[in-house]
């Protein structure tokens, strides 16, 4: 009897068979990751429609595309924080805030959660809580416009003034044509007393925002009031120089304006 030989055909059999069940298992895994890798595009691509259509104003298209991303892939942070965005501009606070708690525990170290909720925060009156958030954000990225621009804006709802115009300032040299920042600084001059550099900050705000800005009517009328007063006191005001003394009339009753990134 031949046993040995038997016992090696045998052997080499299971052999066969081992290889042929670990090569369905290699093309398992790699068909489960090209899926995943297809879901995670396709994810992207929505991600991609969501901000094309957050840039052109169509708010609802946004919101849709982002939650497409999110629905196929549920990790995706930087689709919860726009989506967060998105509802901040709806008006819908809670909603927005649900999409930011799980995107901090998944990344607390991404500069936009931290900005995003600085600006959820700051919409909703809690500027205490905004100028941490953005604060935070300041540090992950501190040469972000929109971060300094609404750190600038938190500090004027507080009253602190200088704290606000170091902020615009950092904002303004960074991006010049801002018509944010330059409201938020004419805001800054007007509130501190110093009429010539809130004029020169108002017209440049006039000269850069949209037509449509809802704040341009009450920053002219301001503007007539603030000129009004330079012809009964001799000032400069069109090198934007500081001035002394008070100024006459209220400062403009505006809310600074905060940036939002899309």
């Amino acid at each position: 009897m031949r046993v040995t030989s038997k016992l090696k055909t045998l052997g080499l059999a299971l052999a066969v068979i081992a290889g042929a069940d670990l090569s369905r298992a290699e093309q398992e895994v790699g068909h489960r990751e090209e899926t995943r890798l297809q879901t995670l595009a396709a994810s992207e691509q929505d991600f991609l429609v969501g901000v094309a259509a957050h840039r052109r104003g169509d708010l609802a298209a946004a919101e849709r595309a982002y939650s497409s991303a999110l629905e196929k892939d549920e990790s995706f942070v930087e689709a919860m924080v726009n989506r967060a965005r998105v509802l901040i501009e709806l008006g819908d606070w809670e909603g927005a805030a649900a999409w930011l708690d799980p995107a901090a525990a998944r990344h607390g170290d991404l500069a936009t959660v931290h900005a995003v909720r600085g600006l959820l925060a700051l919409r909703t009156g809690h500027t205490a809580h905004a100028v941490d958030e953005l604060t935070r954000a300041q540090t992950l990225a501190p040469n972000d416009v929109e971060v300094l621009t609404n750190l600038g804006a938190a500090f004027l709802e507080q009253g602190l003034l200088q704290n606000a115009t170091e902020q615009l300032e950092k904002a303004q040299r960074l991006d010049p044509d801002r018509a944010e920042v330059a409201f938020n600084l004419g805001l800054a001059g007007d509130r501190a007393g110093d009429r010539a550099r809130a004029v020169y900050h108002y017209r440049r705000f006039m000269d850069l925002a949209a037509s449509a800005d809802p704040s341009q009517p009450a920053v002219l009328r301001r503007l007539s009031e603030l000129l009004g007063e330079a012809r009964t006191k001799p000032v400069e005001l069109a090198d934007g120089l500081a001035t002394e003394g008070a100024l006459h009339g209220s400062p403009l009753k505006e809310n600074p304006h905060e940036v939002q990134e899309k």
